[in-house]
């Protein structure tokens, strides 16, 4: 699967059903090729939009399926 392909499905939270937006970028294992993260924006609202942009990185592990229109995934829970 290519990378354009991957950043025009949305992302989903398997939990909650929560949307989490669309992939900006990859982490890839320079040893073998692998993507080791999928790299989302965190949501920008009012003024927060001029500040520096936060992202959401979640391990490949955590990816449960890849359909033809979303990418869902289980997100950790921090304790």
């Amino acid at each position: 699967m290519k990378y354009t392909d991957l950043k025009c499905k949305e992302v989903v939270d398997c939990k909650d059903g929560k949307r989490l937006g669309f992939i900006v970028d990859l982490e890839i294992d320079p040893c073998d090729g692998r993507i080791c993260e999928i790299i989302l924006p965190l949501s920008k609202k009012g003024f927060d939009c001029f500040k520096k942009q936060k992202l959401l990185r979640i391990p490949f592990r955590n990816i449960i399926k890849i359909g033809p229109d979303i990418i869902l995934v289980r997100l950790c829970e921090k304790k």
